[in-house]
């Protein structure tokens, strides 16, 4: 199936694809042999996407490449040293067609589960259930998604930008961009469910989003959680070695959050609504949580965060400046 996705996808280009997974394999065969550290081989595998992204190389260039990056280097971090360097393995996780594109992210130890469960037989119900999530995104991408684009996103993207044109163009393009990511999601997640492979979902109703915190971990799921663990943590975790960070706990996660939405919008490309984007992704969540901070330490606060009313609003906040980030995201904004 990996075989078969590659010669679909690469359309007979096998060169680049070919370089690229021999060049992570090789990294994670000497970071297995202990010839290279961790952090050593994690910056070699991203090399590649770095080169791309900063436009310094664009041979190295492939559809894909972010995606397959991310899970090498989940291999790297995650893969334990008895289950060795299984070439068949690798090359199905790296190019397994379903979620080659865009993802979701799926993880490694997920992956070894999965075919490491007797052989799978698929029964009628699982059978079906796969099929409906499948129509599910195949209705969000080709019919919600291109409704959205044709009707809305690409008539008011000509138009001078004004305070209308803003609000309109972020609640539209969070729109499409949720459909047709969403839609592209669940297809992944259908297909995957016909070979017994547990992909995880990518997003949990993210209009019902209380705060910032929250909105991820209904929005982009699978990523949000990866940079977590590979982002947030190592920042997080190293700062604390620091006495300072000690006694300044919220300043290391405040430095942690930002670093990691920063990520979910800068590994898309240096360019300036990506930065923008993602700066203003982190900037967003370190403000929520200096607010539960301060909540902490006062109780009128803590109580007026409490009200109906309160509550509703910061709900609106939460969607309308996500909307606003995402409508920057997508390079159709004057930033």
């Amino acid at each position: 199936m990996a075989a078969l996705g590659w010669g679909y996808i690469f359309q007979g280009d096998y060169r680049v694809p070919a370089v690229v997974f021999i060049s992570f394999y090789l990294v994670a065969a000497l970071k297995e042999k202990g010839w290279l550290k961790t952090w050593q081989a994690i910056v070699l595998t991203l090399l590649p996407l770095f080169l791309v992204k900063l436009h310094l190389n664009h041979h190295l260039g492939m559809i894909g490449l972010s995606f397959m990056t991310f899970r090498a280097v989940d291999v790297l971090l995650y893969r334990s040293k008895k289950e060795g360097q299984n070439f068949l393995h690798y090359f199905c996780y790296l190019f397994m067609p379903f979620i080659i594109l865009a993802g979701p992210m799926y993880r490694w130890r997920t992956w070894m589960n999965d075919v490491s469960k007797p052989v799978f037989a698929l029964n009628r119900e699982q059978f079906l259930v796969a099929l409906e999530q499948i129509i599910t995104g195949i209705v969000q991408k080709f019919l919600f998604a291109m409704l959205v684009d044709s009707l809305v996103v690409q008539p008011w993207s000509h138009k001078p930008f004004t305070l209308t044109v803003g609000v309109v163009m972020s609640i539209a393009y969070s729109a499409y961009l949720y459909f047709d990511f969403a839609g592209y999601s669940n297809m992944a997640i259908g297909a995957g469910r016909l070979f017994g492979l547990n992909i995880p979902a990518n997003f949990n109703m993210p209009l019902l989003a209380k705060n910032p915190q929250d909105f991820w971990r209904r929005f982009h799921i699978s990523l949000s959680e990866w940079l977590r663990d590979v982002v947030f943590m190592p920042v997080y975790m190293n700062l604390m070695k620091f006495n300072f960070f000690r006694q300044n706990k919220t300043l290391a996660q405040n430095i942690g959050i930002f670093c990691t939405l920063f990520c979910m919008g800068a590994w898309n490309g240096l360019e300036r609504h990506y930065v923008i984007s993602g700066a203003l992704f982190g900037a967003i969540s370190v403000a929520h949580n200096m607010l539960l901070w301060s909540a902490k330490r006062s109780p009128a606060l803590h109580r007026g965060l409490q009200y109906p009313a309160v509550a509703f609003l910061g709900r609106i906040l939460t969607l309308g400046s996500a909307a606003g980030a995402l409508y920057i995201f997508s390079g159709m904004s004057p930033l």
